[in-house]
């Protein structure tokens, strides 16, 4: 038995032993060795990156599937630096940096030192581990005097370095100032004498498609260079191939061999991001802004107090004076293409407009039946003021059924019209015959996670004027931290205020009892109302302290020992689980 396996190991090893004297025998292919060819292509590649006097324009594609669409950069080699412009920075100028020319697995032009521009997308940070999962290294493909074909190590998506012919500066001058203007949304294209239509669907991300009628014939990236756009890769439709289009300007169409534009539509919404809402206060207001290709735009208004006149791609915006000092007023500018139509606010009110009486609808903790139950309910909240010039504070003033309204002090930001509403205040004092306790704010952006017992964090309230008058803020919005005395503004948004309840101040995890209540989706509503006529003239602390049409906005004053004094179950509202809350809202 033994010499039968014996024998069948020998017949297996046979072919293998054939195999290797046959490739000990066979001439090289080559005349030089694997090294001594890596190492001369190498200098190839490095030799002719170097010679180009301007350097080369490099459409940089991050991210296997080109998500976020083409970037364009320029490089210029020496022996040892690449010097790099970067179109989101133009006005940074040049970062230099080493790079090098490596053998890994194939030729390699690697950035390996980092450099602040072309590292922007390939640099891990919070939320993002791999970075945009950018490229720093890339295989080299194919070497030509005018074009160096490469692909990411990571990414694997194909590069192209093409050679400048002007100073580089220029070249990116020219890429961010048609970037700026290419605004549109949709253009028809005569494509080899068959119409077909672009369609910008992301212009953030530069990705488009191009539809043959209903049907989506190319999903592509693109990029911007110094004469237009350029797809990812060339698509053939229609028998003509599809790479660079041009972009005329002043005609405001794209071309190429066998293409041509027979209309291009502004995109609505990307010019109502430009105009913005448009806040203004009560006294007479002017707002200029520059739009490419307002003549392909109809921008009209209803309101008789909002006037528009266009004079080239100038759009002029004339709000007259309101004469109702506590009186705010809204409406809404219509932009159209012809095909779509997109709308942007006009919002005029001060200060005093957003003083006084509101209903607060929110889902929170209310007795029902004897029972206390998440529901959702009205109640009346007030914004008020005490004191006066520079000691004025303002506070909401909100309803309560325990005897003393929970009060939350905000920080006025005239520059927005908004407040901001501080974590960590104490809004409310609870005592009973055998206890006290403290009621604190804080703001979370998800179920279980926000601020804990923190008060670093802001939220700001905004607020929106409807075209009848009616004036509407959420108590949720964007959440601030202060950084260096600035709020700095965190990407999050506050999705519900927790009142938690500590058994002493300061406010502090070892001194939280638990959760109080949670006010989910609560919104404040003013209905319009008439007023006195006031000066437009007039300043706000005449408003304020009972000057010319002042008198009705006199807020009641705080009283700042009232607490609340009730006998009630405490560990009924406090229950034990959401200590363990509390950890994961720090």
């Amino acid at each position: 038995m033994k010499a039968k396996k014996l024998f069948i190991y020998l017949l297996l090893a046979l072919p293998a032993l054939v195999l290797q004297s046959c490739l000990t025998d066979q001439d090289d292919v080559f005349d030089s060795s694997y090294s001594d060819r890596m190492e001369k292509f190498l200098q190839q590649a490095q030799d002719t990156l170097v010679k180009a006097q301007h350097g080369w324009a490099f459409d940089y594609y991050p991210e296997s599937n080109q998500s976020y669409g083409g970037v364009a950069y320029t490089i210029r080699f020496t022996r040892d630096n690449a010097i790099v412009r970067y179109e989101n920075k133009p006005d940074d100028g040049e970062v230099k940096s080493l790079y090098k020319m490596k053998e890994d697995s194939g030729p390699v032009l690697s950035f390996d030192t980092y450099n602040t521009f072309l590292h922007t997308y390939a640099t891990p940070k919070q939320g993002e581990f791999r970075g945009k999962e950018g490229d720093f290294e890339f295989v080299i493909d194919s070497i030509g005097s005018d074009c160096i074909k490469v692909h990411g190590k990571r990414s694997l998506n194909h590069m192209y370095l093409r050679k400048l012919s002007a100073d580089a500066a220029e070249y990116m001058e020219k890429v961010t100032e048609l970037s700026s203007i290419f605004i549109f949304s949709e253009v028809k294209l005569n494509i080899g004498g068959k119409p077909y239509t672009l369609v910008i669907t992301d212009a953030d991300s530069r990705q488009l498609a191009i539809y043959d009628g209903t049907t989506r014939v190319v999903a592509s990236a693109y990029a911007f260079t110094d004469k237009g756009i350029r797809l990812y890769q060339p698509v053939t439709l229609n028998g003509v191939r599809v790479h660079d289009l041009t972009f005329d300007t002043a005609t405001a169409k794209l071309s190429a061999n066998g293409v041509e534009t027979t209309e291009s539509y502004v995109d609505v919404n990307t010019v109502a991001k430009v105009l913005g809402n448009i806040s203004v206060s009560n006294g007479e207001k002017t707002v200029t802004k520059v739009i490419p290709y307002l003549d392909k735009l109809n921008i009209s208004c209803d309101a008789s107090w909002v006037h528009l006149s266009k004079e080239g791609n100038k759009l002029t915006i004339t709000v007259d004076a309101n004469a109702m000092a506590t009186q705010a007023r809204g409406a809404k500018i219509k932009i159209s293409n012809g095909a779509d139509e997109a709308q942007v606010q006009v919002l005029q009110f001060d200060l005093p407009a957003l003083l006084g009486n509101y209903q607060l609808t929110m889902t929170s903790l209310v007795r029902d039946g004897g029972q206390m139950k998440f529901v959702q309910n009205t109640r009346t909240a007030k914004i008020r003021y005490v004191g006066s010039g520079n000691n004025r504070k303002y506070f909401l003033d909100v309803e309560s059924p325990y005897g003393a309204n929970y009060l939350f002090q905000l920080t006025y930001v005239a520059s927005a019209h908004a407040f901001l509403m501080q974590s960590g205040q104490k809004v409310m004092t609870l005592r009973s015959s055998s206890a006290t306790y403290y009621i604190g704010n804080a703001f979370n952006i998800d179920a279980s996670r926000g601020t804990g017992a923190g008060n670093g964090a802001y939220n700001l309230i905004t607020f929106n004027i409807a075209d009848n008058g009616d004036i509407s803020a959420s108590l949720c919005g964007p959440l601030f931290l202060i950084s260096n005395g600035q709020p700095q503004y965190t990407g999050l948004t506050t999705e519900r205020i927790v009142l938690w309840a500590y058994t002493g101040e300061p406010f502090s995890q070892d001194n939280m009892a638990g959760y109080w209540d949670r006010w989910l989706n609560p919104v404040l509503t003013k209905k319009a109302s008439g007023s006195s006529p006031a000066k437009p003239a007039e300043s706000l602390d005449e408003h304020l302290d009972g000057g010319n049409g002042g008198a009705a906005l006199v807020m009641p004053q705080y009283m700042p020992n009232r607490v609340a004094r009730l006998d009630v179950d405490w560990n009924t509202f406090l229950p034990a689980w959401n200590k363990k809350q509390v950890e994961l809202n720090k």
